[in-house]
């Protein structure tokens, strides 16, 4: 080949290859604008788009709330009362009616309490993103499990007086209960009822009294209670506080009927006071009565805890110290409020918490909370039985 031929052919490679080479680097150029251009704001958007997803998840509220179905069925079911859910009235029609509607209501209740516990939940996973309006309204369905739970101590309540006052020739209103339900009775919000606060490592104050160092400021509102305690005995009294506390605000308690929490406060402004002695100083305080060092007392504006019945309890209460020690703080309160004593209304049934049960139960199961007395001021019922009488 000569060399015009050779220069002709070189020539004729070079253009193929510096085309082939100028079209393979543009595309990698375009590609490389792609990738950097693109695949960026996809990626971006994704990631948006998932933050978004969960921001903005929202809770499915019930389409009608408890106290809406509440007020349904009462106003549906219940015509024989004066008064559809204060219930005061004490007729046969009106118990027997508002028996049933409760019934009504609570065969409903893992509906609602299924939406409580939803809510709870809720709550627990979102509370840092939540408005206050919104946690309110979840706090409102929270509690549809301790509404639903009421009701149904309600509902067990009309049946008994039901049955007792309107079915039985017995004209005396007596209030059953099984083992099971006496247990629950036992259970408060601060547990400290089968300790009762008693410390034997506690050291011996030099002072003759010590109190409590948790108290609020009087509130007028609210039926204030001081506590003292005699120093040489076992007890804690910051934890008495918040034990005592906890019994007089149970929706089971007195609140029912005074219708006022119960605040502990120092002594200067109380509207009464707990004392806790012992045995030789309950009966010098409780003097002129006569508490013999073994029973306890209010004198006056004092109730006076005998030490010696808070740690040892009652014969017919036998191991059960939680029921005792409801009933001693319940039934001296009751002492406060105005109540005397009253006896067993029928062997079996709960005792009222205003009969002398450290004395005897007379038949009657122990009992701690003031039931008798609750359905006497709610649904007019006379609910008292003479000691002389029984």
């Amino acid at each position: 080949m000569n060399s015009k031929a050779q220069l002709l052919l070189l020539f004729v490679l070079l253009a193929t290859v510096s085309i082939t080479a100028f079209s393979y680097f543009s595309n990698s150029d375009d590609q490389v604008v792609i990738v950097a251009d693109e695949v960026p704001e996809e990626t971006e958007i994704i990631e948006e788009s998932t933050t978004t997803i969960q921001s903005v998840e929202q809770f499915t509220y019930p389409q009608e709330s408890l106290n809406d179905f509440i007020n349904k069925i009462y106003k549906e079911n219940i015509t024989n009362c004066s008064t559809t859910i204060a219930l005061a009235e004490s007729s046969a029609n009106c118990l027997k009616s508002t028996y049933e509607a409760n019934l009504i209501i609570i065969q409903e209740q893992d509906i609602f309490k299924n939406d409580a516990t939803n809510a709870k939940e809720y709550l627990v996973d979102n509370k840092e993103i939540l408005s206050q309006n919104d946690i309110n309204k979840l706090l409102e369905i929270i509690e549809y499990k301790t509404v639903i739970d009421n009701l149904e101590r309600e509902t067990l309540l009309l049946s008994s007086l039901y049955e007792e006052r309107f079915q039985s020739s017995i004209q005396r209103t007596a209030i059953f209960a099984t083992n099971e339900e006496i247990a629950k009775a036992q259970v408060i919000s601060y547990n400290f009822l089968k300790s009762g606060c008693i410390n034997r490592d506690l050291v011996n104050s030099e002072e003759e009294w010590i109190y409590p160092s948790e108290v609020f400021e009087v509130d007028e509102t609210k039926i204030n209670f001081a506590l003292k305690i005699e120093s040489k005995l076992s007890i804690g009294s910051d934890c008495m506080g918040k034990l005592i506390s906890s019994i007089l605000n149970d929706s089971r308690g007195w609140t029912n009927i005074t219708n006022k929490e119960f605040l502990l406060v120092d002594g200067a402004d109380a509207d009464f006071t707990f004392i806790f002695a012992s045995p030789d100083k309950t009966d010098e305080l409780c003097a002129p009565l006569e508490t013999n060092g073994i029973y306890s007392c209010r004198n006056e504006e004092r109730v006076v805890i005998n030490f010696f019945r808070w740690e040892n309890g009652a014969i017919d209460f036998g191991t059960d110290m939680k029921t005792y020690r409801l009933y001693l703080i319940n039934h001296e309160t009751g002492h406060i409020l105005g109540w005397n004593h009253t006896g067993c209304p029928k062997d079996s049934a709960l005792s009222p918490v205003m009969m002398q049960q450290s004395k005897t139960t007379d038949g009657c199961v122990p009992y701690g909370w003031p039931l008798y007395e609750i359905i006497d001021m709610k649904y007019d019922l006379d609910t008292y039985v003479s000691v002389e009488e029984d």
